[in-house]
């Protein structure tokens, strides 16, 4: 039983891991700039892959490397733009469903720049992700879109721009070379932005440097190794589907560290969106099956 769903048992514990590292990232920006904390961590994670990915990044022609530069340069103002949102809140779950439109957004954007016609029953998903947005916002005095959400929305629309960019421009690079080269220059850029722009404490807690180092090791470099395994032993329908349950993880998490308040209007709202997420990524042949079990 364990061998016949080990990759979805792996991607399970990819999509905790990735939940988990919202909150490295929270504890380690109490005292590193947030900025400055996102270099830090994709530098190094880019240096731990180095080695592993050297031979191969030889063989890349230049063109390749070029497009691998660009998209990570879009990738890193995907995660600057993030780690700001996350800085001076802790509504994570909500964070979460409302980064995760980016898989709706996508969609929009691919057929915007590449005339890449959306499949039909995502004209059925976007209302019901669009009414889940809506009660996220509701708040006691009616619609409010707080700057915090503006910000996480912002991130969705940067996440679906990196995904449709990615996935046009470099989606015949080896994963390894191209994840290297993309995670230094987030290292990089978000690294300079760091030096000329944010104030880095004199004195640093040694905590601090292990929540960068947990960040670096589990919520990158493992979490990664871990979902490509994962890929390789799953079928795509079910590994996009239980990529789903990251913002479900982190809701529970920030519920349970943060004490996030879940209102009926917010639950209404994340239920929507992961409604609107799931049938729009399962696969045909699930979705006519769970149609026959409602007949």
């Amino acid at each position: 039983m364990l061998e016949r769903y080990r990759g979805e048992i792996i991607l399970l514990f990819v999509t905790i891991s990735a939940a988990i590292g919202w909150f490295f990232s929270k504890y380690a920006i109490d005292a590193l700039p947030s900025v400055g904390f996102i270099g830090l961590r994709f530098f190094l994670a880019a240096l731990v892959f180095l080695p592993f990915a050297y031979p191969h990044l030889r063989r890349l022609s230049h063109r390749q490397v070029l497009n691998a530069l660009l998209i990570g340069g879009v990738f890193a103002v995907f995660l600057g733009v993030w780690i700001l949102a996350i800085t001076n809140n802790t509504n994570f779950g909500e964070g979460a469903f409302l980064t995760s439109l980016s898989m709706l957004i996508a969609p929009l954007l691919a057929w915007l720049l590449f005339k890449q016609k959306p499949q039909s029953r995502f004209w059925l998903s976007l209302p019901i992700a669009i009414s889940g947005l809506y009660f996220l916002a509701l708040g006691d005095n009616g619609f409010n879109l707080s700057s915090e959400n503006s910000l996480y929305l912002l991130t969705s629309l940067l996440a679906a721009t990196y995904f449709v960019l990615n996935h046009h421009y470099v989606r015949h690079i080896p994963v390894l070379p191209l994840t290297t080269i993309q995670l230094a220059m987030v290292g990089i850029l978000c690294g300079l932005y760091s030096i000329f722009m944010e104030t880095w404490p004199e004195d640093i807690p040694n905590e601090t440097w292990g929540w960068l180092a947990a960040s670096v090791l589990i919520a990158t470099n493992f979490r990664f190794l871990l979902q490509t395994l994962g890929q390789k032993y799953s079928s795509v329908g079910n590994a996009a589907l239980i990529m789903l349950l990251e913002p479900v993880w982190t809701l529970f998490l920030s519920m349970m560290i943060f004490h996030e308040p879940l209102t009926s209007h917010k639950a209404l709202g994340c239920g929507l969106i992961f409604l609107a997420l799931m049938f729009y990524r399962l696969p045909k042949e699930k979705l006519k099956q769970f149609l026959r079990r409602k007949k």
